[in-house]
């Protein structure tokens, strides 16, 4: 059986690695101390579920003024939430049960400026597989968020985020030249084989699906690593794509 890894976990893991730190975004166990902390250092930064999935329980919060900020995202049963709230007024609402002991884990993250030419926010999926020893991305496809989930910050499928080909993603919304197109791919590739084979080394299994950003650079950022990733996505975007990963499990 895959073993779930929790976000925080990944980060300790991917940080204490030979990885260029260039490619995580600053990561802490949430606090109300460490989320003081992340918005004296950051205008916007993202608190996750630790271990949910589905873009439930992830939210972005805009540092505003006055010491009102804007929280944007999903609850964890996954309500639409858009409010100016206190970090106090925050912290009870991700934390309603403090009192009687019992916390939600989530983590709070630097947040990545990961969006188009035209401003909506972006992901992209790296599916990557070790077939036969050999560690290769096996496709990645884009996912992109238009419309009021734009507004919100959150890229999800499941949220109502919009899959499109990698193709597409480059071509049409970052505007990439043949060149920067190749060297873009490349890199992606480089790190997203180093991260899958450094997670692999404590939490071993033969493919990894990896959510990636992408700064103003355009570096890599690894937002979250998944151990037991759907393909789903692949199949509406690119069956070729599908079929390909379909074989590689074949293969090992």
């Amino acid at each position: 059986m895959v073993q779930k890894v929790g976000k925080l976990e990944q980060y300790k893991l991917l940080n204490s690695s030979q990885i260029n730190p260039l490619y995580i975004p600053a990561t802490a166990e949430y606090s109300l101390e460490n989320l003081h902390l992340f918005l004296t250092k950051f205008n916007v930064v993202y608190i996750k579920h630790a271990t949910s999935g589905q873009g439930r329980g992830v939210f972005k919060l805009t540092k505003g003024k006055k010491q009102i900020h804007t929280l944007d995202g999903f609850s964890i049963h996954g309500k639409a939430i858009n409010q100016e709230l206190t970090i106090k007024q925050i912290h009870r609402q991700l934390q309603p049960f403090e009192r009687l002991g019992r916390l939600s884990p989530y983590i709070i993250q630097e947040g990545i400026q990961s969006v188009t030419k035209s401003g909506q926010p972006f992901i992209i999926r790296v599916h990557v597989q070790c077939v036969k020893g050999d560690w290769q991305v096996s496709g990645m496809l884009g996912t992109i968020s238009f419309g009021q989930l734009e507004k919100s910050g959150i890229v999800n499928r499941s949220r109502g985020s919009q899959n499109l080909s990698i193709q597409e993603l480059l071509n049409h919304h970052l505007r990439l030249n043949p060149e920067e197109e190749r060297g873009f791919l490349e890199k992606i590739r480089v790190v997203s084989i180093e991260v899958s084979k450094t997670i692999a080394s404590e939490y071993p299994t033969r493919e990894y699906g990896l959510d990636v950003g992408v700064d103003t650079n355009l570096n890599p950022k690894i937002f979250e690593v998944n151990t037991t990733p759907g393909i789903a996505g692949f199949y509406y975007v690119d069956q070729q794509i599908w079929h390909h990963i379909i074989e590689n499990r074949k293969s090992r």
